[in-house]
């Protein structure tokens, strides 16, 4: 019977543990993406004040030669985005489902779903 209950307790902080555990992934990854966002939105605002238009071309951006590479996100300045006011963070499939997004302009956040930007 001891034994059951020392169990039941074991279980019960277990839980408890992998909850927090990811809860702080997700946080990790969560600023990750609107670390990246965020320069890449800092990027097309110097690419639009020079050109007074977006691009979708990562060459054409001063950091950026090709799309940042991250083990947790693709990231796109796909036409539709920019056009729209924002870049986003594609979860990969393997590491997360949740995907981030960041106005160009006033760099507002969102996650789950596109935000409307200015």
């Amino acid at each position: 019977m001891e034994l059951m209950i020392v169990v039941a307790v074991v279980l019960i902080l277990a839980s408890i543990a992998l909850v927090r555990y990811f809860s702080s992934v997700e946080k990790a990854r969560s600023a990750e993406a609107y670390a990246v966002l965020a320069d890449i939105a800092a990027a097309e605002s110097g690419y639009y004040l020079e050109k007074d238009a977006y691009t979708t071309t990562w060459s054409d951006l001063d950091r950026y030669d090709s799309a940042p590479a991250s083990t947790n996100f693709n990231f796109s300045t796909a036409l539709a985005n920019v056009s729209s006011g924002y870049v986003q963070a594609m979860a990969n499939a393997s590491a997360g489902t949740v995907n981030y997004y960041i106005c160009i302009t006033g760099g507002k956040k969102s996650s789950g779903t596109a935000p409307s930007c200015p």
